[in-house]
């Protein structure tokens, strides 16, 4: 397995390997691309499309489209439509996701599956790991590398026991990178790495937001339940990472799972070490005040607002959790999306040795699955009939 930010330790999920006998697996439709990995007998199938053919009012990133594992649905999308940066002047936006960054990748994982031999993909995030220096346009300053190394697509990368893709977009003097890497042993991790190229905006401390949706349609749109700590949602949701009520505040981690009623599996999202270094509302401005949202689904949602106006800073978490029922009406779950937000904090002249501007910073949560997703797996053991095994979460520093 590629990297985890927490170790779990989930009971029960046995039997991954893969096999020629899948249930289903996705149709793309251009400008879609299919991804089958491994390229014989894939456990992983999806559709993807890039920022340019992205959904929402100014995109959302690299957008994944059913996704399976072992021929089974697991997610009708994946994106990242709402992306915030916000200074502690009363500077702010509400940044664009539809234009693509280059960044350095090998022709054979351009655009397609294939193995890095010399370097691995690397964007300006992945290059920016001093404090105060700028490392400028591709190829980054990287020794070795020329522009002739450079491309702005995605990279599809083989990893043994994962794959990673990666894609980099702009907004304005800011470098952001996405990324998703999936295991072989059915968890998945997306990460988001928030970077500057040349400095600007520097001067001022300031705070970056990014917003996954995960659209989970666990084997079919219907009969999907939302869990916090293993209780079922009776009601959309939004909520911080953990509880500040606690003595400490936030001495209590919590953990979210999307769970099919019927087959009894689904995936659990734990939040990464990283994702708690920098509290929701750490600014104090009240812009973003929850870090994860329940919501039905509505087609054609795919944020707060309907618009992408720069200036809106604030992220209006009531547009998208206002109380309607998350269980169904028969109490077997229904439709559901999930919002997880993923922020940094990048400080200037806050004191000696404060300043770490320019070193480009990351977050993501591990997802981990729920149940037999082997081919042809059975239902979960009636022990766990509701398809819930214990985790340990070890690794998180304190906050929302």
């Amino acid at each position: 397995m590629k990297h985890f930010l927490a170790v779990v330790a989930v009971s029960g999920l046995l039997a991954f390997a893969p096999s020629a006998a899948r249930a289903d697996s996705p149709t793309c439709t251009a400008p879609e691309v299919k991804l089958s990995w491994p390229a014989v007998n894939p456990v992983w199938e999806l559709c993807w499309v890039a920022y340019g053919n992205s959904s929402g009012p100014r995109g959302s990133g690299l957008e994944l489209r059913n996704v399976h594992y072992n021929g089974r649905l697991v997610l009708k999308r994946a994106h990242s439509p709402l992306l915030f940066a916000e200074y502690t002047s009363s500077t702010c936006y509400r940044d664009w996701k539809d234009e693509g960054g280059p960044f350095v990748a090998e022709p054979a994982v351009r655009n397609q599956l294939g193995t890095s031999v010399a370097f691995n993909a690397t964007t300006s995030c992945d290059r920016s790991a001093q404090p105060v220096t700028s490392y400028g346009a591709c190829p980054f300053q990287l020794p070795g590398r020329s522009s002739g190394d450079c491309f702005t697509g995605v990279a599809i990368e083989e990893g043994g026991d994962h794959v990673t893709m990666t894609a980099s977009y702009s907004a304005a003097w800011y470098s952001y990178t996405s990324r998703f890497t999936f295991n072989a042993d059915a968890s998945f991790d997306p990460q988001f790495g928030f970077g500057n190229r040349y400095g600007t905006g520097n001067g001022t401390t300031h705070w970056h937001h990014n917003y996954w949706r995960l659209d989970f349609d666990i084997e079919g749109a219907d009969n999907d339940r939302v869990l916090q700590d293993d209780a079922v949602q009776a009601l959309e949701f939004a909520t911080l990472r953990c509880d500040p009520s606690t003595t400490p505040a936030c001495a209590t981690e919590r953990n979210w799972s999307v769970v099919d009623s019927v087959t009894g599996r689904g995936y659990r999202l734990l939040p990464g070490a990283d994702d708690y270094k920098t509290p929701t509302n750490q600014s104090g401005r009240n812009f973003h005040l929850r870090g994860v949202i329940g919501a039905i689904y509505k087609n054609g949602e795919y944020g707060d607002q309907a618009s992408n106006s720069l200036g809106d800073c604030v992220m209006a978490h009531g547009n998208l959790a206002n109380g309607e029922d998350l269980d169904g009406a028969t109490g077997a779950g229904t439709d559901v999306v999930l919002y997880y937000r993923a922020g940094v904090r990048d400080r200037t002249n806050e004191g000696t040795g404060t300043q770490d501007s320019m070193v480009c910073k990351s977050a993501g949560p591990v997802f981990v699955p729920i149940g037999d997703w082997s081919v042809g797996g059975p239902r979960p053991d009636p022990l766990f009939a509701d398809g819930f095994e214990p985790a340990v979460v070890t690794g998180s520093a304190p906050g929302a």
